[in-house]
């Protein structure tokens, strides 16, 4: 047995009942991925459309505001004349 074996993820069977066994994601063993194409558009309410499209324009509003703080740091804003 070689140290590479101790590596490889190997999978845990007999478990008693009021044991709960935490195995780290890059110890797992690998699980096939869902092919996203083919899955449709999610179904959604009409509250939550709202919801998010108020999200993501608060976001924005937020990410101007940052770059406008930055830009107003930078002197980008002060008068030049004097």
């Amino acid at each position: 047995m070689s140290v590479m074996d101790l590596w490889r993820p190997t999978m845990v069977t007999n478990i008693p009942e009021d044991h709960f066994v935490v195995v780290h994601p890059l110890d797992d063993r690998a699980e096939q991925k869902v092919d996203t194409s083919e899955l449709g558009l999610m179904p959604m309410t009409t509250s939550v459309r709202l919801s998010l499209m108020a999200l993501r324009c608060y976001l924005i509003l937020m990410m101007l505001l940052v770059l406008y703080h930055v830009m107003d740091l930078g002197g980008a804003f002060r008068n030049h004349a004097h």
